[in-house]
């Protein structure tokens, strides 16, 4: 990666001229502010993933962006955003040509993630890098049969063994965060998953493999996400897809996109957040899913929040309550439990709050609250985040930061830096009260959990 000497005191003097602290900066791009400082103070060169976002929350028209490049246009491989090193997962955010080629890319990250955990943490995300997998997915025929003629024998008790196992870590993952499960899940993968794909196995034997290591495979990327490593995340999310494929599993590809959708909105990548979503629409269609194309409507309908586009935002809204309405959810595949009538009031809250309509967001926010917040304690965390925000944006910050306090609380038990970002949010929204005493309570309460996250991103 080569990058112009002159790029660290132009995005010094951007952020300045825009009055934005390095931690706000840091928020608008998903960086730590120590990160941003070494960009600045340190000449530590970026990935050309991290200048494009820098160039979108900074407005500077393509500025940065063209002050960084790779040292080889065909070297296939570019810079790591944390320490500079040569990603060596760039080949596994492609969606391989065949399930063989697929089965090696997966098995290749897996061992990478094991072996070279450091120089993977902070490698870049692009949303734009999802719209080959995703156009693939929705043109290549998923048909393949895969069969294998290795040593061990693989049969359908080791695939319910991946099946029960990645149950286990789901529902942990739901309680305790990304952060808590993703390292034990990954070695998982490596050390007992890799040996089954390299077996032997029939053709229908393998489709019900891969569909099983599919669904591991997502959870490890959505473990990932939650855990604030999104580059990573994303090259997990389209390998899954790409084993979803080979097993001509629709559902789960659907989910996969959907999965796809939400990060890139929670990323602030509003156009590929919609095309995603409608791309998980369309395989939810093609499955017979009602229960996917709603929760694909009401992502839609975030990407469109992010970007600003409130009718239509409010049209896909319209849609994703429609859809669930008609939705048969007897025959729903079993990792769908979490999607109902509370995670679909949390999405509108969402909608709302990120178009500014706490007076709308309320509401929603309160129903998302009707939930399972013992097997979902992460959900319940978010949607305390979501209420706080939109008593804020309602201008009743001591409601706001009371139950902030919730929300702080139930922070402490989680290992997700998602749950941190949302407290950041809120602390960041609250910061103009900070003369009101309830604000300054949960201040005091939300700083040591925010000073530990800062200090443990920036490792």
């Amino acid at each position: 990666m080569i990058v112009d000497p002159g790029f660290a005191r132009l995005l010094k003097e951007l952020r300045e001229q825009r009055h934005l602290s390095l931690r706000t900066l840091g928020r608008q791009v998903h960086c730590s502010h120590g990160y941003l400082w070494d960009l600045e103070a340190k000449g530590k060169r970026p990935s050309i993933a991290v200048a494009a976002l820098l160039d979108a929350a900074l407005d500077a028209g393509g500025r940065l962006s063209a002050m960084v490049r790779e040292v080889s246009a065909d070297s296939g491989v570019w810079s790591a955003a944390e320490n500079g090193s040569v990603d060596p997962s760039a080949s596994v955010l492609e969606f391989a040509p065949d399930w063989r080629h697929g089965v090696d890319a997966v098995v290749e990250l897996w061992r990478m993630d094991t072996q070279r955990r450091g120089a993977l943490r902070g490698i870049g995300f692009s949303a734009s890098a999802f719209v080959s997998p995703a156009m693939r997915w929705l043109t290549a025929p998923l048909d393949e049969r895969p069969a294998s003629n290795g040593e061990r024998l693989v049969g359908s008790p080791d695939v319910e063994m991946v099946r029960r196992i990645t149950g286990a870590y789901r529902t942990l993952d739901n309680q305790f965060g990304g952060g808590h499960v993703r390292e034990s899940l990954v070695r998982f993968l490596d050390g007992e998953v890799a040996p089954l794909l390299r077996g032997r196995y029939d053709a229908d034997t393998g489709s019900a493999l891969l569909s099983a290591v599919a669904e591991t495979t997502q959870l490890a990327g959505w473990a990932s996400y939650d855990a604030g490593m999104n580059g990573l995340a994303q090259r997990y999310m389209v390998q899954a897809l790409r084993l979803a494929a080979a097993s001509g599993d629709r559902p789960l590809g659907a989910e996969i996109l959907a999965a796809m959708s939400h990060q890139a909105a929670y990323l602030r990548a509003s156009v590929d957040a919609v095309d995603l979503a409608r791309a998980a629409s369309r395989a939810a269609a093609d499955a017979g899913v009602a229960a996917i194309q709603a929760e694909s409507a009401v992502l839609e309908a975030q990407g469109h929040a992010v970007g600003g586009n409130e009718a239509a935002c409010a049209s896909a809204l319209d849609r994703a309550e429609r859809a669930l309405d008609r939705a048969d959810r007897t025959g729903d595949p079993q990792w769908m439990g979490y999607f109902d009538e509370s995670y679909l009031a949390a999405k509108f809250g969402h909608c709302f709050t990120a178009l500014g309509r706490g007076d709308l967001a309320h509401r929603f926010a309160e129903r998302s609250l009707e939930m399972d917040g013992r097997h979902y304690a992460r959900g319940r965390q978010f949607n305390l985040a979501l209420l706080a925000v939109a008593h804020v944006q309602r201008g009743e910050p001591e409601q706001a930061a009371s139950i902030g306090m919730q929300a702080a609380e139930a922070a402490e038990g989680l290992h997700s830096a998602r749950a941190l970002v949302y407290l950041d949010d809120l602390a960041q929204r609250l910061a103009r009260y900070a003369g009101l005493p309830q604000v300054q309570v949960f201040a005091e309460r939300a700083r040591p959990l925010l000073a530990a996250a800062t200090t443990a991103s920036s490792l």
